[in-house]
């Protein structure tokens, strides 16, 4: 992939690690992007933008 489309805070991106790090800690699964998005609160592609980071 390329360079992310969307500027997404160092912090975001630190919060996203904490959230995915937590729900694979309760399901045992990755996080997937729509439910990173709804835990994050966040539009679609910064969702993307963010997954990608992770």
């Amino acid at each position: 992939m390329g360079p992310s489309p969307v500027p997404v805070p160092a912090a975001l991106i630190d919060h996203a690690r904490k959230v995915a790090a937590d729900h694979h800690t309760r399901t045992g699964t990755p996080i997937d992007t729509p439910t990173l998005r709804a835990r994050l609160g966040v539009p679609a592609p910064m969702a993307d933008a963010i997954a990608a980071q992770l």
